[in-house]
């Protein structure tokens, strides 16, 4: 009797806890896990700031990186009429790589999403003087089901020039992950505002309530913001096509996996029936 060639599935649930294709290993990366004590009030609140995660080194290369690709001003009121926006960072400079795949973070993302999640969008956001509040909203909003608590996607913003309740800084309200559907913010619903200095990083639920603030500066805001979701779930920028694949074969791991080329068990992101690694010659 001839052997088996591949794996043998005996079970339906055997479906679901590797990749049946088993012709490449999960990508590795250093991952520093929260504390107990950050875990407990990001449960609470649906946020916490983690302050002074880059270098000063780190930061620079990033933010000359990003102020060099900064777009023109948004097209509505939502994206900000004074504000500049860039897309597709991934794909435009490598300074942004320690933030994007930084071991604190990633080890959030364990902890609260997901070990093996995607990045679902990488934007620049410089709030210019002059900018209004923008409407309030929860990133995981387009997503159906999501409440109560479901852990679709987890916000980190990163700050570049100082976040002032004067220069547009992300204000937020405590809790609001926790929120039934339906519910908004309202007049009785108290705002904290996210007062950080460069380096920081607000990291957040998908389902927490925030939105940009007022800049009544002379001076804009710069920002990055990278948003992850769960392997399961269609990301914001379409990073197959934002990010191609010559770009991806020269990063280091995670980010390719962030980017798509992962296998979510047992064989969802499959490319002619291949892990789609393949396609980079790795």
């Amino acid at each position: 009797m001839t052997e088996p060639r591949g794996k043998t599935v005996e079970r339906s649930s055997d479906l679901f806890t590797a990749d049946l294709a088993g012709t490449h290993r999960r990508s590795t990366a250093q991952t520093i896990a929260p504390d107990p004590e950050t875990l407990a009030l990001y449960d609470r609140d649906g946020f916490v700031i983690l302050k002074g995660l880059i270098d000063t080194q780190v930061r620079e290369r990033a933010e000359d990186a990003l102020r060099g690709v900064l777009g023109p001003t948004g097209r509505n009121n939502f994206e900000g009429f004074n504000t500049q926006r860039a897309y597709a960072l991934l794909a435009k400079t490598r300074a942004l790589d320690p933030l994007v795949a930084h071991p604190q973070i990633l080890g959030f993302l364990e902890a609260r999403l997901h070990a093996h999640p995607l990045l679902s969008a990488c934007l620049a956001i410089n709030i210019g003087p002059g900018e209004s509040s923008q409407l309030p909203h929860a990133d995981d909003g387009f997503y159906p089901d999501m409440r109560p608590d479901a852990r679709h996607g987890l916000s980190v913003i990163w700050a570049f020039d100082p976040f002032t309740r004067e220069n547009g800084a992300t204000c937020g309200w405590p809790g609001s992950h926790l929120w039934p559907a339906g519910r908004e913010p309202g007049p009785q619903d108290p705002a904290v505002t996210a007062i950080m200095d460069p380096g920081d990083a607000l990291v957040f639920h998908g389902g927490f309530w925030h939105a940009g603030g007022e800049n009544v500066t002379g001076r804009s805001r710069l920002a990055l913001t990278a948003q992850y979701c769960a392997p399961w779930l269609r990301t914001q920028e379409a990073m197959a096509l934002a990010v191609p694949p010559n770009a991806v074969a020269g990063l280091e791991p995670p980010l390719p996996s962030l980017l798509g080329y992962q296998i979510h068990p047992p064989f969802m992101g499959h490319v002619d029936g291949m892990h789609p690694r393949r396609l980079l010659g790795t």
